[in-house]
Protein backbone atom coordinates (compact mmCIF):
# COMPACT_ATOMS: atom_id res chain seq x y z
CA UNK A 1 0.00 0.00 0.00
CA UNK A 2 1.20 3.50 -0.78
CA UNK A 3 1.63 5.93 2.07
CA UNK A 4 0.31 9.46 2.15
CA UNK A 5 3.80 10.75 1.34
CA UNK A 6 3.87 8.98 -2.02
CA UNK A 7 4.49 11.37 -4.94
CA UNK A 8 3.83 10.89 -8.62
CA UNK A 9 3.57 13.08 -11.68
CA UNK A 10 0.68 13.66 -14.07
CA UNK A 11 2.06 12.90 -17.52
CA UNK A 12 1.58 16.01 -19.67
CA UNK A 13 0.60 13.77 -22.58
CA UNK A 14 -2.54 12.88 -20.60
CA UNK A 15 -3.74 16.49 -20.65
CA UNK A 16 -5.78 17.79 -23.57
CA UNK A 17 -5.58 21.58 -23.47
CA UNK A 18 -7.99 22.00 -26.41
CA UNK A 19 -10.92 21.03 -24.19
CA UNK A 20 -12.57 24.26 -22.99
CA UNK A 21 -14.95 24.60 -20.06
CA UNK A 22 -18.57 24.90 -21.14
CA UNK A 23 -20.31 25.32 -17.80
CA UNK A 24 -20.61 28.19 -15.34
CA UNK A 25 -18.75 27.68 -12.06
CA UNK A 26 -19.91 30.80 -10.20
CA UNK A 27 -22.55 29.11 -8.00
CA UNK A 28 -20.09 26.41 -6.94
CA UNK A 29 -17.37 28.91 -6.09
CA UNK A 30 -19.81 30.54 -3.69
CA UNK A 31 -21.01 27.19 -2.28
CA UNK A 32 -17.43 25.99 -1.69
CA UNK A 33 -17.14 28.23 1.38
CA UNK A 34 -19.93 26.32 3.13
CA UNK A 35 -19.89 22.94 1.36
CA UNK A 36 -18.21 20.90 4.09
CA UNK A 37 -20.74 21.97 6.69
CA UNK A 38 -23.06 19.31 5.28
CA UNK A 39 -20.76 16.88 3.42
CA UNK A 40 -18.69 13.91 4.54
CA UNK A 41 -17.26 10.75 2.96
CA UNK A 42 -18.22 7.74 5.08
CA UNK A 43 -15.68 5.00 5.72
CA UNK A 44 -17.98 2.13 4.70
CA UNK A 45 -19.12 3.98 1.59
CA UNK A 46 -15.50 4.69 0.64
CA UNK A 47 -14.62 1.02 1.09
CA UNK A 48 -17.48 0.03 -1.23
CA UNK A 49 -16.29 2.57 -3.82
CA UNK A 50 -12.77 1.14 -3.74
CA UNK A 51 -14.18 -2.37 -4.17
CA UNK A 52 -16.27 -1.34 -7.18
CA UNK A 53 -13.39 0.51 -8.84
CA UNK A 54 -11.20 -2.62 -8.54
CA UNK A 55 -8.01 -0.63 -9.03
CA UNK A 56 -4.63 -2.00 -10.06
CA UNK A 57 -1.65 -0.71 -8.10
CA UNK A 58 -0.43 1.72 -10.79
CA UNK A 59 -3.86 2.73 -12.11
CA UNK A 60 -4.89 6.33 -12.68
CA UNK A 61 -8.33 7.12 -11.27
CA UNK A 62 -10.32 10.31 -11.87
CA UNK A 63 -12.56 11.91 -9.25
CA UNK A 64 -14.92 13.77 -11.57
CA UNK A 65 -16.44 16.74 -9.78
CA UNK A 66 -14.22 16.22 -6.75
CA UNK A 67 -15.58 19.26 -4.92
CA UNK A 68 -13.67 19.93 -1.72
CA UNK A 69 -11.87 16.59 -1.93
CA UNK A 70 -13.75 14.52 0.64
CA UNK A 71 -13.42 11.26 -1.29
CA UNK A 72 -9.91 12.05 -2.50
CA UNK A 73 -8.97 12.31 1.16
CA UNK A 74 -10.60 8.96 1.98
CA UNK A 75 -8.77 7.30 -0.93
CA UNK A 76 -5.41 8.88 -0.04
CA UNK A 77 -3.96 5.63 1.27
CA UNK A 78 -4.68 3.42 -1.76
CA UNK A 79 -1.84 2.68 -4.15
CA UNK A 80 -3.58 3.95 -7.30
CA UNK A 81 -2.84 7.45 -8.57
CA UNK A 82 -5.55 10.02 -7.97
CA UNK A 83 -6.63 13.04 -10.00
CA UNK A 84 -9.42 15.35 -8.88
CA UNK A 85 -11.21 17.48 -11.48
CA UNK A 86 -13.72 20.20 -10.72
CA UNK A 87 -15.18 23.20 -12.53
CA UNK A 88 -14.89 25.38 -9.43
CA UNK A 89 -11.60 26.99 -8.43
CA UNK A 90 -13.12 27.60 -5.02
CA UNK A 91 -13.82 23.90 -4.51
CA UNK A 92 -10.29 22.99 -5.61
CA UNK A 93 -8.79 25.48 -3.16
CA UNK A 94 -10.57 23.67 -0.35
CA UNK A 95 -9.51 20.27 -1.72
CA UNK A 96 -5.84 21.31 -1.96
CA UNK A 97 -5.79 21.99 1.76
CA UNK A 98 -7.16 18.52 2.55
CA UNK A 99 -5.51 16.00 0.22
CA UNK A 100 -1.79 15.31 0.47
CA UNK A 101 -1.35 13.07 -2.56
CA UNK A 102 -4.06 13.56 -5.17
CA UNK A 103 -3.43 15.88 -8.10
CA UNK A 104 -6.02 18.56 -8.87
CA UNK A 105 -7.06 20.11 -12.16
CA UNK A 106 -9.62 22.75 -13.14
CA UNK A 107 -11.94 21.44 -15.82
CA UNK A 108 -15.47 20.71 -17.02
CA UNK A 109 -17.05 17.26 -16.91
CA UNK A 110 -18.68 17.75 -20.30
CA UNK A 111 -15.30 18.70 -21.85
CA UNK A 112 -12.77 16.75 -19.78
CA UNK A 113 -9.28 18.17 -20.47
CA UNK A 114 -7.61 14.74 -20.67
CA UNK A 115 -6.48 12.55 -23.53
CA UNK A 116 -8.50 9.52 -24.60
CA UNK A 117 -7.79 6.17 -22.96
CA UNK A 118 -5.58 7.73 -20.31
CA UNK A 119 -7.37 6.50 -17.14
CA UNK A 120 -8.22 3.07 -15.78
CA UNK A 121 -11.16 4.22 -13.66
CA UNK A 122 -13.33 7.21 -12.81
CA UNK A 123 -15.92 7.99 -10.19
CA UNK A 124 -18.36 10.81 -9.59
CA UNK A 125 -20.05 11.45 -6.26
CA UNK A 126 -23.40 13.27 -6.28
CA UNK A 127 -22.43 15.29 -9.34
CA UNK A 128 -24.71 14.07 -12.12
CA UNK A 129 -27.76 16.08 -11.00
CA UNK A 130 -25.74 19.25 -11.52
CA UNK A 131 -25.13 18.39 -15.19
CA UNK A 132 -27.64 19.34 -17.89
CA UNK A 133 -26.06 17.25 -20.67
CA UNK A 134 -25.60 13.96 -18.83
CA UNK A 135 -25.02 11.96 -22.02
CA UNK A 136 -22.15 14.23 -22.98
CA UNK A 137 -20.51 13.80 -19.57
CA UNK A 138 -20.83 10.01 -19.80
CA UNK A 139 -19.42 10.08 -23.32
CA UNK A 140 -16.44 12.08 -22.08
CA UNK A 141 -15.77 9.59 -19.31
CA UNK A 142 -16.07 6.74 -21.81
CA UNK A 143 -13.53 8.51 -24.04
CA UNK A 144 -10.85 8.93 -21.35
CA UNK A 145 -11.13 5.38 -19.98
CA UNK A 146 -9.01 2.45 -21.09
CA UNK A 147 -10.73 -0.72 -22.24
CA UNK A 148 -12.20 -2.53 -19.21
CA UNK A 149 -12.14 0.79 -17.35
CA UNK A 150 -14.77 1.28 -14.68
CA UNK A 151 -17.01 4.28 -14.08
CA UNK A 152 -18.79 4.52 -10.73
CA UNK A 153 -21.51 7.12 -10.17
CA UNK A 154 -23.03 7.91 -6.79
CA UNK A 155 -26.61 9.16 -7.04
CA UNK A 156 -30.06 8.81 -5.47
CA UNK A 157 -33.01 6.86 -6.79
CA UNK A 158 -36.36 8.62 -6.61
CA UNK A 159 -37.31 6.30 -3.74
CA UNK A 160 -34.13 7.21 -1.90
CA UNK A 161 -34.80 10.92 -2.37
CA UNK A 162 -38.06 10.50 -0.49
CA UNK A 163 -36.12 9.45 2.65
CA UNK A 164 -34.60 12.93 3.16
CA UNK A 165 -36.54 14.86 5.83
CA UNK A 166 -35.27 18.08 4.23
CA UNK A 167 -38.14 17.85 1.73
CA UNK A 168 -40.71 17.75 4.53
CA UNK A 169 -39.90 21.40 5.15
CA UNK A 170 -39.17 22.41 1.56
CA UNK A 171 -41.61 20.18 -0.36
CA UNK A 172 -41.15 21.61 -3.85
CA UNK A 173 -37.49 20.65 -3.52
CA UNK A 174 -38.47 17.00 -3.96
CA UNK A 175 -40.31 17.78 -7.20
CA UNK A 176 -37.29 19.74 -8.41
CA UNK A 177 -34.76 17.07 -7.49
CA UNK A 178 -36.75 14.23 -9.02
CA UNK A 179 -36.24 16.06 -12.31
CA UNK A 180 -32.54 16.70 -11.64
CA UNK A 181 -31.76 13.12 -10.52
CA UNK A 182 -32.52 10.59 -13.27
CA UNK A 183 -34.19 7.39 -12.12
CA UNK A 184 -31.86 4.40 -12.10
CA UNK A 185 -33.53 2.75 -15.09
CA UNK A 186 -33.02 5.94 -17.08
CA UNK A 187 -29.48 6.35 -15.78
CA UNK A 188 -28.54 2.78 -16.72
CA UNK A 189 -29.99 3.35 -20.20
CA UNK A 190 -27.84 6.46 -20.66
CA UNK A 191 -24.68 4.55 -19.74
CA UNK A 192 -25.54 1.76 -22.19
CA UNK A 193 -26.35 4.32 -24.89
CA UNK A 194 -22.81 5.74 -24.81
CA UNK A 195 -21.26 2.26 -24.91
CA UNK A 196 -20.85 1.06 -21.33
CA UNK A 197 -21.74 -2.53 -20.41
CA UNK A 198 -22.36 -4.53 -17.23
CA UNK A 199 -24.23 -1.74 -15.45
CA UNK A 200 -25.03 -2.66 -11.84
CA UNK A 201 -26.52 -0.87 -8.83
CA UNK A 202 -25.06 -1.05 -5.32
CA UNK A 203 -26.83 0.68 -2.41
CA UNK A 204 -24.41 2.47 -0.10
CA UNK A 205 -24.39 1.69 3.62
CA UNK A 206 -26.60 3.95 5.73
CA UNK A 207 -24.06 6.01 7.67
CA UNK A 208 -24.91 8.77 10.13
CA UNK A 209 -21.79 10.82 9.51
CA UNK A 210 -22.76 13.85 11.52
CA UNK A 211 -25.79 15.10 13.41
CA UNK A 212 -27.81 17.07 10.87
CA UNK A 213 -30.85 18.69 12.44
CA UNK A 214 -33.60 20.86 10.92
CA UNK A 215 -32.51 24.00 12.77
CA UNK A 216 -29.23 23.99 10.83
CA UNK A 217 -31.24 25.06 7.78
CA UNK A 218 -32.16 28.28 9.53
CA UNK A 219 -28.58 29.38 8.83
CA UNK A 220 -28.17 30.70 5.29
CA UNK A 221 -24.50 29.59 5.26
CA UNK A 222 -25.64 26.02 5.83
CA UNK A 223 -28.33 26.29 3.15
CA UNK A 224 -25.75 27.57 0.67
CA UNK A 225 -24.13 24.13 0.71
CA UNK A 226 -27.29 22.57 -0.76
CA UNK A 227 -27.87 23.29 -4.46
CA UNK A 228 -31.62 22.65 -4.23
CA UNK A 229 -31.99 26.07 -2.62
CA UNK A 230 -30.79 27.68 -5.87
CA UNK A 231 -34.15 26.63 -7.38
CA UNK A 232 -36.49 27.60 -4.52
CA UNK A 233 -38.08 31.02 -4.19
CA UNK A 234 -37.29 33.24 -1.23
CA UNK A 235 -40.91 32.79 -0.07
CA UNK A 236 -40.62 28.98 -0.18
CA UNK A 237 -37.44 29.19 1.87
CA UNK A 238 -39.06 31.57 4.37
CA UNK A 239 -42.09 29.29 4.79
CA UNK A 240 -39.87 26.23 5.25
CA UNK A 241 -37.81 27.97 7.90
CA UNK A 242 -40.99 29.00 9.73
CA UNK A 243 -42.12 25.36 9.77
CA UNK A 244 -38.73 24.34 11.14
CA UNK A 245 -38.91 26.95 13.91
CA UNK A 246 -42.39 25.74 14.89
CA UNK A 247 -41.39 22.06 14.97
CA UNK A 248 -38.15 22.73 16.86
CA UNK A 249 -40.09 24.73 19.45
CA UNK A 250 -42.68 21.97 19.92
CA UNK A 251 -40.15 19.13 19.87
CA UNK A 252 -41.83 17.56 16.82
CA UNK A 253 -38.71 18.03 14.65
CA UNK A 254 -36.88 15.24 16.48
CA UNK A 255 -39.59 12.69 15.67
CA UNK A 256 -39.77 13.81 12.04
CA UNK A 257 -36.03 13.21 11.63
CA UNK A 258 -36.32 9.79 13.30
CA UNK A 259 -39.18 8.73 11.02
CA UNK A 260 -37.29 9.67 7.87
CA UNK A 261 -34.17 7.89 9.15
CA UNK A 262 -36.25 4.76 9.76
CA UNK A 263 -37.60 5.08 6.23
CA UNK A 264 -34.04 5.20 4.88
CA UNK A 265 -33.07 2.11 6.86
CA UNK A 266 -36.12 0.22 5.54
CA UNK A 267 -35.30 1.05 1.92
CA UNK A 268 -31.82 0.90 0.42
CA UNK A 269 -30.32 3.81 2.32
CA UNK A 270 -30.16 7.27 0.83
CA UNK A 271 -27.60 6.92 -1.97
CA UNK A 272 -26.32 4.20 -4.31
CA UNK A 273 -23.37 3.53 -6.57
CA UNK A 274 -24.03 2.69 -10.22
CA UNK A 275 -21.05 0.88 -11.76
CA UNK A 276 -20.47 0.53 -15.49
CA UNK A 277 -17.60 -1.00 -17.47
CA UNK A 278 -16.14 0.08 -20.80
CA UNK A 279 -15.92 -3.05 -22.98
Amino acid sequence: MATQNTRYHLDVTMVNETKQMRSDSSDYDEASRHYDLSRRAGRKTSELLIELLNLAEDAWVLDLGCGTGNFLTELDTISAKLLGLDISAGMLTQAKAKTSRGKLILGDGVAIPLQGRSFQAAYSVLVLHHISDKIRLMSEVYRILHRKGRFVIQSCSHEQLSTFWFYHYFPRGLEIDRKRFPGFTELSGMLIEVGFKDVSIHPCPFEALFKETPELYLDRSYRDGNSTFFFLTSEEIRQGCERIKKDVSSGRAVEIVREFDRRAERTDGRVSFIRAIKP
